[in-house]
């Protein structure tokens, strides 16, 4: 029996039909059903059937999909077991982009060394996108911040790092003592709400009594990064990764109370995943993660710090 048969009807019940299926394996629709097809030869039976616009699993199917994802595991643990270099395919990685601007690429270097034929398939996006495409099965593992509160999933602690609100040294004259409420005044840049950070941010205006009123949206951090250091308006962002700007005093911490939340990170994945290197990913992302330690420590360790310099 051809393992790909297996694959093909492991990838059309996952992803719910013939032509997600066929798009996820990189194949025609038809290639797919010839698959399906071939398969049912074999074992001499159906093992889907149409209900509706829907492709549901026969009774055999069933049967035969719970033996597919364990035959398909062993065989990629096995070639796992085998070394680096004989693990081969594709392993789609979602990322937001505050890791993605700072140690990504040391966790893509340490991939490439340890498994010189796996190829990635990056995807930038904010955490509620990374959340629901995770679900969705459309990427293998999500590197991302907030709590990972998904069914069936794995999370792997990246640490945390403090959240503070920065901007120009224009909005923080030094002899104008800042309250909560004057900050509100200041032109706030807020991200959308499929992003952690939002929520942190609204949490901290209502412990101090105030309804936010964000005069900016923007969904990218690198932009948002940008606006903050001309000055356009103020945010609320990792003070690790700007430790250079607050050092020489383009950026400053506009206010300390109330407290800020720490904002942890995390590498997640389903736990039926049929990838057995996924696992080892989120163990290597944890290892290079700036967020369990200080970005110029791990600098001074393997010369790899990005400035956030836009």
């Amino acid at each position: 029996m051809d393992s790909r048969h297996l694959e093909t009807l492991l990838w059309v019940v996952r992803l719910g039909g013939i032509g997600a299926a066929a798009q996820h394996l990189n194949l025609t629709q038809p290639a797919v059903t010839r698959r399906i097809q071939e398969l049912e030869r074999e074992l001499g039976a159906k093992v889907l059937q149409r209900q509706g616009r829907k492709v549901v699993l026969t009774p055999l199917g069933q049967s035969c999909l719970e033996r597919a994802e364990r035959i398909l595991s062993e065989v990629a643990m096995m070639k796992v077991a085998a070394g680096g270099d004989a693990a081969v395919g594709t392993i789609r990685v979602g990322v937001v982009e505050s890791i993605a601007l700072t140690w990504f690429q040391s966790f893509v270097a340490r991939i490439e060394r340890r498994y010189p034929k796996v190829r990635l398939e990056i995807d930038a996006d904010l955490a509620g996108g990374l959340a629901a495409k995770l679900t969705r099965r459309q990427i293998d593992i999500a590197l991302l911040p907030g709590p990972v509160d998904l069914p069936g999933s794995v999370r792997i602690s990246l640490g945390s790092c403090t959240l503070k609100w920065l901007g120009h040294p224009r909005f923080c004259p030094q002899d104008h003592d800042f309250t909560a409420a004057a900050l509100a005044d200041l032109p706030t840049i807020g991200m959308p709400q499929d992003a952690s950070v939002y929520h942190l941010m609204v949490s901290w205006f209502l412990k101090a009594g105030i309804t936010p009123q964000f005069i900016h949206r923007c969904n990218s951090f690198s932009v948002m990064s940008l606006l903050v250091r001309r000055g356009i308006g103020v945010s609320l962002l990792p003070a690790e990764l700007f430790t250079e700007d607050l050092a020489a005093g383009t950026l400053k911490i506009l206010i300390e109370d109330p407290k800020t939340e720490d904002m942890e990170y995390s590498a997640a994945y389903l736990r039926a995943t049929d990838n057995p290197l996924v696992p080892q990913l989120a163990a290597l992302a944890r290892e290079e993660s700036w967020f369990l330690g200080t970005p110029r420590g791990r600098n001074d360790r393997r010369g790899s710090e990005i400035p956030l310099r836009f």
